[in-house]
């Protein structure tokens, strides 16, 4: 989910059925799973483990060198964004 749609619901509450709420996503497109967790703010994000940093590391300098040494300040940078659900 990208920035600006952080504080959008992702779904709303239609009704109650059988004791239970029924809930509806705000997206038709967009599948919610079974027992998916909704919450009122985004959660706070956790640091990256040393395996996993270590993981994407090893993703990143497998990829197919293109430019410079910046480039895979970038990519690497980029990998990390994704790791933490942040996509451009």
């Amino acid at each position: 989910m990208n920035n600006k749609n952080q504080n959008e619901p992702v779904a709303v509450v239609t009704g109650v059925y059988g004791g239970r709420f029924v809930v509806e996503p705000t997206n038709s497109a967009m599948v919610l799973p079974v027992n998916m967790a909704l919450y009122t703010h985004p959660q706070p994000r956790k640091p990256l483990t040393d395996e996993q940093i270590d993981e994407i590391a090893d993703t990143v300098a497998n990829m197919p060198l293109v430019g410079i040494v910046n480039d895979f300040r970038t990519r690497f940078a980029r990998a990390i964004e994704a790791a933490h659900g942040i996509t451009q």
